[in-house]
């Protein structure tokens, strides 16, 4: 069994909870997996802004450079797997105002000097959307996953796991990149050397992890590496960072370029200052089911967060406004009995004033 058809297999015991893209209104063309990888880039090489959908199976051979603005989305409830079998990047995005979108695509056995999935090197927007990202890897630099130094970068209920990349084992933000992470898990990734993150910031990048998780990967959760005259800018709402030795990982002279409200920190701060809402303290993930960065019952992270901006967690479930802190939002019952175990819980005392 392949790499890729064991994703395959993984990934449809996951779809099930995941939301499927499932309608095939609007597409320009629609392609299934006959291994002929040179129809999906003729088809977004022509002008006009294409939507190119693509039925379930293996495309192998994936190595897309793209030029224009265009949409690459899955039809049905199974995945369509770009494999680019280890022998280069899966997609390159090279020139300067492209607008690209990424529907239900899952992108493995990527390889590359940096960005072994994805490379954004030039003034374009790139949005991934119920994506998964796995099994790729960076050879020499950061970015397992994804490597950006310019425009936008949008993940929104993406799932990057598995992937490998020195000093960024995921992802590697510079330049003047502006990223956000919405619904997003950032799990499993692994370096060699095991004190990077998965996620890195330099130069000018800018980043916002809004009702996400980063969890288990090697090293820090985040890192704001000081690279040249930049000044790279972290902002984490309503989400779960986890890292070792540090969640987030920053000089004392920079902490004041990080945000960090309502989330879950596990692993040390530094010097970052925190809102008054923000616990340092371990999820409480369930670990053994299918979704295993769920929250479970008495977790830290039910009822901290406010998701009014993120109506659907990872699986596709509907967010409340005061939702649990991560990726995926814990059922409603661990929510009530979460919160009558902290409605009983005794009330320490209280002090007695000197006055």
């Amino acid at each position: 069994m392949t790499f890729a058809s064991k994703i395959l297999g993984l990934a449809l015991a996951v779809t099930v909870l995941s939301p499927a893209v499932a309608h095939a209104g609007g597409c320009t063309v629609t392609l299934s997996a006959n291994g002929n990888t040179a129809a999906i880039q003729h088809a977004l090489d022509k002008a006009g802004s294409p939507v190119v959908c693509l039925k379930s199976g293996i495309y192998k051979g994936a190595r897309l450079v793209l030029q224009k603005s265009g949409t690459l989305r899955r039809i049905g409830k199974d995945r369509a797997i770009l494999d680019a079998g280890g022998q280069g990047r899966v997609i390159t995005i090279s020139d300067p105002g492209a607008r690209i979108t990424l529907e239900g695509i899952t992108l493995t056995q990527g390889k590359s000097p940096r960005g072994g999935a994805i490379s954004l090197t030039r003034n374009s927007r790139l949005v991934l959307q119920d994506c998964w990202i796995t099994g790729n890897a960076a050879q020499l630099q950061g970015g397992g996953a994804i490597y950006a130094e310019a425009g936008q970068l949008e993940l929104i209920r993406t799932r990057v796991s598995q992937n490998t990349g020195e000093g960024a084992s995921a992802i590697d933000l510079t330049g003047t990149v502006q990223a956000r992470f919405v619904s997003t898990l950032i799990a499993d990734n692994r370096s060699q050397a095991t004190s990077d993150a998965p996620v890195r910031l330099s130069g000018d990048a800018s980043l916002e992890v809004l009702g996400s998780t980063i969890a288990y990967n090697s090293g820090s959760g985040i890192f704001l590496q000081p690279l040249g005259p930049g000044l790279s800018r972290l902002r984490v709402d309503s989400s779960i960072v986890m890292g070792k030795l540090e969640a987030i990982a920053v000089a004392r002279n920079e902490a004041e370029r990080v945000a960090v409200f309502r989330s879950v920190l596990t692993g040390g701060i530094g010097f970052i200052a925190l809102d008054r809402f923000s616990i340092r303290d371990i999820p409480g993930f369930n670990l053994v089911e299918a979704e295993r960065y769920r929250p479970k019952v008495g977790s830290v992270a039910i009822d901290l967060g406010r998701c009014a901006a993120v109506r659907q967690d990872l699986a596709g479930v509907s967010r409340p406004a005061r939702c649990t802190a991560g990726a995926l939002e814990a059922p409603a019952a661990d929510v009530r009995a979460t919160l009558r175990e902290r409605a009983m819980a005794p009330k320490p005392p209280k002090s007695a004033s000197p006055w």
